[in-house]
């Protein structure tokens, strides 16, 4: 039975909605596209440049809001001519080495490679709408510049503007679309790889190159005093203080963000020239990314829901500063902090202008953000929603361990809505054999009482949860021996489930399970009754069983936080999600293994409480239920209960699933058989390396690639226990039974 076998290997089965609108608040605004209301996204950042005035500003706003990564730019550094900018490989200052940033533009006759396939926008109802190339923005890049297919370096081109007609947002239907591909001549086959989509309204700024400077994007060539290259970034700040613009384009024209039209996934397909290399973060929900190489091309296709990011900014004179905040800005300026006078910073506090801003994944991000939780009332200044992927670079990699430094190719992918979260990777404890990863947000949404709730997904590539894991050791290898065992079926889900648990290492099992809470759920005995009443069947029913084991969110309290968690394993990939949850700045443990949770119902009197875990136990006073079948005549009887009887005249029955394509029916009788034309539903397990799976069908069989596992009945002397392995063996000081 699907329904009943999910709810065994699954512990939650809630997921919140994909993104809620962004909360708007009546204000003007100087940008022209909104003037009644100012989204979130439109937040302008502080622009106080009175004395004495200090604050933090925690924020990770999306890479190329006029800054550096919405440029493309191909460069040099030599000890002779110092920085150097080219416009092509061709280019004598590139001829010995370069660096490059490459915008990837459309794909299109002559571009048909390292260029962007398509975006299409997925509705709640999954309603799929592609969308249409519009025009690049701007139409040409200060720093374009041509690459080579043979040598690998993408055309470096600009952003590109996209219709998507199926997700009109609240000022029309165009999406700026950023990617972006890095790397050097040096380390060609590792190449980074960042993604971002932002909807936008094109705004026509006073902006003017006299006044302010700079009006587009750019990176200046300038020399030094010795006549040797430097180069810097010249990003326009009209806008700064006034409104959010996420790109600039020719005549001081801007792309304003906006906030995503709720419950719209999006679908992003990407051609390169070869695959990325690295752990990848998103800001993301539900993501699912696929890298299809075909002769040595990669097809990167990433589809996920946005997600709402906090802001903090918090600022006060320094007379109105708790005594710890203004500890901190006297130990630390100027050399960690930032103004908005120009000129060297006074040591004097009522003399200086000072803002600290430090990077969202450092330690001291998290440090700070504890410092000012009181201050800032421990909520978030604004929530921007925000759909985006990058590669970590390999600063952010230090952390990470042999089996994810030495692996090629996209080794795991993380996703979270968190402000602050650990640098590089999930972190590996040896010692609890956990996945960790720190995060840190405020407790509350903007308005103070709403609690800001928790979005975290993992995805590891199997083989790396193999290096991690050792998952071998617990299922043997395939063996075409076994492969070749006669017919297996397995009909009992609960029996299977023990078998399955029983091939885990009993002693891994106490060290890393046994602080697990389980789950407790209130239910009537009407719904149990009913439930055990119910059939629904697919074919082929087939379910992946490497489930949950311990996903826990920790607090920093060291108390596990209410979390709705799954993991499953398709693909090739092992996918994690943890929802729902509260901050200030709790750690998401993951463990995963061979164990699927099972669930198990308890009564005691009139009270039923469905317990969850991997060795779920009733509470004291509950005792485990027991499913009877009674029939008279042809009325059915469906008892649960501690010790069920049947009434009188009624005798006990018993149950079997019959199935005919995607009809199923449940036959109940004293001896009972299948109608005309159904077969008897049955189950067998089917190894894969790590994978596991239990096909649930008339006649099941494997698929392609799996092997039929074998069950093995072990004593010790009155107790049994059975093993489900390729090779099972029994556990140490039982026996097989004859």
């Amino acid at each position: 039975m699907k329904s009943r076998l999910r709810k065994s290997l699954v512990v939650a089965l809630a997921v919140p909605a994909l993104l809620a609108g962004t909360v708007v608040s009546t204000a003007s605004s100087s940008a022209g596209a909104a003037e009644t209301v100012v989204e979130d996204e439109q937040w302008p950042q502080p622009n106080d440049g009175r004395y004495g005035l200090h604050g933090i500003v925690l924020e990770d706003a999306v890479p190329g809001v006029s800054g550096e990564g919405s440029v493309s730019s191909l460069s040099n550094n030599t000890a002779s001519e110092g920085e150097m900018l080219c416009t092509s490989l061709e280019d004598k200052n590139c001829a010995s080495g370069y660096y490059y940033q490459a915008l990837l533009a459309p794909c299109s006759a002559t571009i048909t490679i390292d260029c962007i396939e398509g975006i299409t926008s997925i509705s709640s109802t999954q309603v799929a709408v592609p969308g249409t190339y519009k025009e690049m923005f701007p139409k040409k890049g200060a720093n374009e510049f041509d690459g080579s297919v043979e040598k690998g370096v993408p055309m470096g081109r600009t952003p590109s503007l996209w219709t998507l007609s199926g997700a009109p947002h609240a000022f029309g239907s165009d999406y700026l679309v950023l990617v972006s591909v890095s790397g050097s001549k040096t380390l060609k086959a590792k190449r980074s790889f960042s993604a971002s989509l932002v909807p936008v309204s094109i705004f026509q700024t006073d902006c003017i190159p006299e006044v302010n400077g700079y009006c587009i994007d750019t990176f200046r060539q300038q020399y030094d005093a010795n006549g040797k290259g430097r180069i810097s970034f010249a990003g326009v700040a009209a806008d700064f203080g006034k409104y959010r613009c996420v790109g600039w384009a020719e005549n001081a024209k801007c792309a304003l963000g906006h906030a995503f039209p709720a419950g719209f996934s999006y679908e992003l397909k990407v051609r390169l020239a070869s695959e990325p290399v690295g752990w990848l973060h998103g800001r993301m929900q539900n993501p699912n990314i696929d890298f299809a190489t075909i002769d040595g091309k990669t097809t990167v296709s990433v589809t996920a829901a946005p997600v709402r990011v906090p802001t903090v900014a918090g600022l006060g004179l320094w007379p109105d500063l708790p005594a710890d905040i203004q500890k901190w800005f006297t130990d630390n300026c100027p050399a960690w902090c930032g103004g908005r006078i120009d000129g060297p910073m006074s040591s004097d506090p009522m003399l200086r202008n000072a803002f600290s801003s430090p990077r969202v994944y450092s330690q001291a991000a998290f440090n700070e953000l504890k410092l000012w939780t009181n201050f800032i009332k421990d909520r978030a200044t604004v929530l921007a929603s925000q759909w985006r992927v990058r590669t970590l670079s390999n600063s952010e990699m230090g952390s990470a361990g042999t089996c994810i430094n030495s692996a090629t190719g996209v080794t795991g992918i993380v996703t979270t809505n968190s402000l602050l979260y650990s640098e590089g990777p999930p972190t590996f404890n040896t010692e609890t054999k956990t996945l960790n990863y720190k995060v840190a947000s405020p407790h509350y949404e903007k308005d103070g009482t709403t609690e800001f709730k928790g979005v975290y997904n993992l995805t590891v590539r199997d083989d790396i949860a193999e290096c991690l894991y050792g998952f071998s050791k617990t299922l043997a290898a395939p063996s075409t021996v076994y492969a070749e065992e006669t017919e297996y079926t397995e009909p009992d889900v609960e029996q299977y489930v023990d078998s399955v648990e029983a091939t885990y290492d009993e002693a891994a099992t106490e060290a890393d399970f046994s602080e697990e809470e389980p789950l407790v759920e209130e239910v009537t005995l009407e719904d149990v009754e009913a439930d055990e009443s119910s059939l629904t069947l697919d074919e082929p029913v087939d379910e992946v069983v490497v489930a949950r084991v311990a996903a826990d969110v920790v607090t920093e309290l060291q108390k596990t936080a209410a979390a709705n968690t799954t993991i499953d394993l398709s693909d090739g990939w092992f996918k994690f999600a943890a929802t729902n949850f509260t901050f200030s700045a709790p750690t998401v443990k993951v463990a995963m293994g061979v164990n699927p949770a099972k669930t198990l119902t308890c009564i005691a009197g009139t009270s039923v409480k469905k317990v969850t875990a991997v060795s779920p136990k009733c509470p004291t006073g509950y005792a485990k239920t027991v499913t009877k079948y009674c029939v008279k005549g042809k009325t059915v009887d469906v008892v649960v209960a501690a010790a069920p009887r049947c009434l009188a005249k009624f005798s006990a029955a018993t149950a079997i699933e019959c199935g005919r394509g995607a009809s199923a029916k449940r036959v109940i009788d004293v001896k009972p058989k299948c109608p005309k034309g159904y077969g008897l539903v049955t189950s067998v397990v089917c190894i894969k390396n790590t994978s596991v799976r239990l096909v649930t069908m008339v006649r099941p069989q494997c698929a392609s690639g799996f092997a039929k596992a074998v069950t093995l009945t072990c004593a010790k002397g009155k107790r049994t226990t059975k093993v489900t392995a390729l090779k099972p063996a029994c556990p140490k000081g039982y026996k097989p039974k004859k």
